[in-house]
């Protein structure tokens, strides 16, 4: 019975997460402590995000200030604190402190990369 209830949980939780987190390479900006450091986004969701950096790995808890992902229509600016590290590979964010409107842009973006994904679906079967 466990293992079922598990089971249903385990895959509820997938298929919110594949919903909401959405795969695309963003550039972004941090500051950590020895001064400004680059890398990218690898996947975007209106809570957080996951930063590939070989470099330069935050611990996990650390917050960070000021978060600036590159989209396409500018720049966010975000705030959040390091949740899951993993050195020499990057980290995952969970965004904090951020207003209605960056919400909005956030959430905007990633129903449009969505979006955009299933008409190249839908173009390669027509293809096919």
């Amino acid at each position: 019975m466990a293992q079922r209830w598990l089971g249903a949980l385990w895959s509820t939780m997938r298929n919110r997460r594949q919903r909401q987190r959405v795969a695309c390479y963003f550039d972004c900006s941090w500051f950590g402590p020895w001064g400004e450091e680059r890398a990218r986004v690898s996947s975007l969701s209106p809570t957080g995000c996951y930063i590939e950096s070989r470099l330069s790995v935050p611990s996990d808890g650390v917050v960070i200030r000021e978060l600036t992902i590159g989209v396409p229509t500018g720049t966010v600016n975000l705030e959040g604190t390091v949740v899951d590290a993993m050195k020499g590979v990057g980290f995952a964010v969970r965004f904090s402190n951020f207003d209605a409107k960056t919400r909005e842009r956030l959430n905007g973006l990633i129903a449009s990369a969505i979006e955009n994904r299933g008409r190249i679906a839908a173009a390669r079967e027509h293809i096919a």
